[in-house]
């Protein structure tokens, strides 16, 4: 794995001659992968968007060739790691645009199974995180097509209904619902009610109001939890100001607590406290306006919304509390 490495460190360094004698030495380094499955283009790909970093950052010009420069010696733009992470993937949790084209100008599969997952595309992975606009970027075909995709991207949900009923085709491979090991195992049922949970969540994270009035028409519950977060909790997440007002006219709780996010980030925590850490701020003067109470603690931390803010250090947070005179007791 000498050259493996040397090209790694080549890329790391923006050294882009250097990349290209490793590759020239070894023209075989650019099938080889490290004990985690992750071939010489994935990694470039992490590089290059700074390990899908959220929020979205991007490395240097020089990375970013690094990977047309990979795939033009040759390179599969569809090789998985032992995760099912594809470069694909991490495009689109960085948003990052040029490498979502690139790859696909390579020939990169929509399809995908994150987390050993049917279903766990890069489509699936961009309107999860509220990438909405790399999904409509990723959605040619929408890959793969079920009620919470179509829903999520504002497409019509009609023809998923027979009489009031779900089709079969609307938990077509919604197996895929976490996109890390962090996020909890979920033992899903399918169950109607389920299915319409899931779909209004993601619908309201990526600001789909009329999919969401559909779906609330059809019986999905505006307090549901179906995993990991309230539809307002993940409008919250994305700043989805819209969603989240909506919601709270139809009868969202804003001061439910609930289970968000990975196993250690929100027990029995608000969407306030998600939009105080996230510096949410549309949503959080929102909250604010409709009567939310920032005096909940949540049961992890026992620490308020402000609370949460001032650990993150997101001052403009902060400051938004002070204006609406909110301060630590």
């Amino acid at each position: 794995m000498k050259y493996f490495d040397q090209a790694i460190q080549s890329i790391e360094n923006s050294d882009l001659d250097a990349l290209q004698n490793v590759i020239s030495k070894d023209p075989q380094v650019i099938h080889k992968k490290n004990i985690n499955g992750q071939t010489l283009l994935l990694l470039a790909s992490l590089i290059a968007t700074q390990d899908g970093a959220i929020p979205a950052k991007k490395g240097t010009e020089e990375q970013f060739s690094a990977v047309e420069l990979i795939l033009n010696t040759g390179a599969s733009p569809s090789e998985a790691d032992t995760l099912g992470k594809l470069p694909l993937h991490v495009a689109a949790i960085s948003n990052h645009f040029e490498l979502a084209k690139l790859l696909l100008d390579a020939g990169a599969s929509l399809d995908g199974q994150l987390m050993g997952a049917k279903g766990g595309s890069p489509l699936a992975l961009a309107l999860f995180y509220a990438r909405s606009q790399m999904a409509q970027f990723l959605s040619n075909p929408p890959t793969p097509y079920n009620l919470r995709t179509a829903s999520a991207l504002g497409h019509e949900i009609e023809t998923f209904f027979d009489q009031g009923n779900l089709k079969s085709d609307a938990a077509y491979q919604v197996d895929f619902y976490r996109p890390l090991a962090q996020f909890p195992e979920w033992n899903r049922t399918n169950s109607q009610q389920e299915i319409l949970d899931e779909a209004l969540s993601w619908s309201a994270r990526n600001d789909q109001l009329v999919s969401m009035s559909r779906l609330v028409e059809y019986g999905a519950n505006v307090n549901s939890n179906p995993y990991r977060g309230t539809p307002l909790l993940w409008s919250v997440y994305s700043d989805s100001v819209c969603s989240a007002r909506w919601l709270i006219e139809q009868g969202a709780d804003p001061n439910l607590k609930h289970n968000f996010g990975g196993s250690e980030h929100g027990q029995g925590a608000t969407a306030m406290h998600l939009a105080a850490q996230y510096g949410s701020l549309k949503c959080l003067r929102l909250l604010l306006e409709e009567g939310a109470d920032p005096e909940i603690k949540d049961d992890l931390y026992n620490s308020t919304a402000l609370g949460w803010a001032k650990h993150e250090g997101t001052e403009p947070s902060i400051s938004l509390f002070l204006e609406y005179g909110v301060v630590v007791k």
